[in-house]
């Protein structure tokens, strides 16, 4: 019995140890799966976090095993060195350690685009072309201060021969001032000689001029018999002759046959001073010469005329115009203003004429007037003022009166300015005296009517 339950006893305990052994590793079992489960999700949190950072196939690139080596090389992990590489990168470029991209390019101001290497080759470029700009002002200044050095030295060499100069001239000014008391001496001693001449030409001219005024008295009185005398004369004369008031209205000639509509005898010839190629105007009568109240000018006659041929005491013309209804007939008179058979007219001629009537009045063209006078017996007076005996006034077109002149006019505009105002002053100078001194003004239109050359 002692035997049996011993060994009993001893199954019993082996069954307990086997069974608390068996629980023990299934607790054992249980806790190690547990905490290989738990291990997995925190290895697949691990990577799945690890992933968040670089990619396995980052991890066993070439740039990813560089960064490992760079980071184990300097003792961290590789966040810690790119995290310390990206401090330092902003250090470097803005000088803040927490910029990031965008603060870096606003701080710098870059584009979007724009690459930090290119925008300092750029700059680099135009340092180095600024550079080379400063390089050369440098030596632009280095020579200016040669030339400038030069100049001082040239400046300092004139300045001791301007000296000189001085010099030379103060000596040459002390020897006129000795020369001028000298002449100053001589020209006091002049003076005292002109005063004294003076004084007797004074006598010499008060004595003349009594002489003279007694001369002039007894002038005056031998004037006043011959005025009386000639006042006599004119008086028998003015019975004799009578004077136009206007030699414009003359009559030079007669009509003395109309053997055709196309010709005419007129009574003036060779000896006349009749010349071919002279006209006239012709026309009723003597009253019908004279100027029309209305319009100022000369009444046209109603024919014009011009000589073919010359016989010594007459001449043939031919009808260059006519007015319908009003024929040529005997008796008729004729004039032409610049001739007369006893007589030379005198005129005077001035400005421009405008013949052929383009606009454009020519010296030419005053010629060809001056010439006409001359071949028909008149006479031309030089110069450009009125005489007494002069008996017509031949004037060309007015001038025009000048523009004004602009602020900025230069000497040749304002010469020409001058010239056109004088011109104009003297035509209308003349004008108003020959107008006052009762002499007859012709214009070129008149011209042409009083000597029948107009045909129009």
């Amino acid at each position: 019995m002692a035997r049996g339950s011993g060994a009993g006893t001893g199954v019993i305990v082996a069954l307990v140890v086997s069974i608390v052994t068996v629980f023990g590793l299934l607790t054992l079992t249980f806790m190690l799966y547990s905490g290989k489960n738990e291990a997995e999700t925190n290895r697949a949190k691990a990577e799945s976090r690890l992933a968040d950072f670089v990619t396995s196939g980052e991890q066993n690139s070439d740039a990813g095993n560089r960064m490992f080596s760079l980071a184990e090389a300097n003792g961290a992990s590789v966040f810690a060195y790119m995290q310390d590489r990206q401090q330092a990168t902003s250090s470097f470029i803005t000088g803040s350690p927490k910029d990031g991209i965008e603060q870096m390019r606003t701080s710098l101001q870059l584009d979007n685009d724009a690459v930090v290497k290119n925008t300092i080759m750029d700059l680099r470029s135009e340092l180095k072309a600024s550079q080379n700009e400063i390089d050369s002002l440098k030596r632009q200044i280095n020579d200016l201060n040669q030339d400038n050095s030069q100049v001082r030295e040239r400046s300092k060499q004139m300045e001791l021969a301007s000296n000189q100069k001085v010099d030379e001239v103060t000596n040459t000014f002390e020897g006129y001032s000795t020369a001028t008391v000298k002449y100053k001496q001589q020209i006091d001693t002049a003076v005292n000689q002109i005063n004294d001449n003076r004084t007797q030409m004074e006598q010499n001219f008060r004595d003349k001029e009594a002489d003279l005024q007694k001369k002039l008295d007894n002038s005056r009185n031998e004037n006043s018999v011959m005025e009386a005398q000639i006042n006599e004369l004119r008086k028998k004369t003015e019975n004799y002759r009578i004077r136009p008031k206007n030699p414009a209205e003359l009559v030079d000639g007669r009509v003395i046959s109309v053997p055709s509509s196309s010709q005419i005898f007129i009574d003036l010839g060779e000896k006349d001073r009749i010349i071919p190629g002279m006209t006239f105007e012709v026309y009723d009568s003597p009253a019908s010469i004279r100027v029309d109240d209305r319009t100022g000018d000369y009444t046209r006659g109603k024919a014009s005329i011009e000589i073919i041929r010359v016989s010594p005491n007459t001449a043939t013309a031919r009808i260059t115009r006519a007015v319908k209804g009003r024929p040529v007939v005997k008796e008729d008179v004729i004039a032409n203003a610049i001739f007369n058979r006893d007589y030379r007219f005198k005129f005077l001629v001035h400005g421009l004429f405008d013949i052929d009537n383009d606009g454009n009045p020519t010296p030419s063209e005053s010629d060809y007037v001056k010439r006409r006078i001359i071949e028909w017996g008149g006479e031309l007076v030089d110069g450009q003022e009125l005489t007494g005996d002069l008996d017509f006034l031949v004037l060309g077109n007015q001038p025009n009166m000048p523009l004004p002149l602009p602020p900025d006019a230069n000497d040749t505009q304002f010469t020409e300015y001058i010239k056109l105002k004088e011109s104009r002053k003297q035509y209308d100078d003349l004008f108003n005296q020959a107008s006052k001194a009762q002499i007859p003004v012709l214009n070129w239109n008149r011209f042409q009517v009083l000597t029948g050359t107009n045909t129009r």
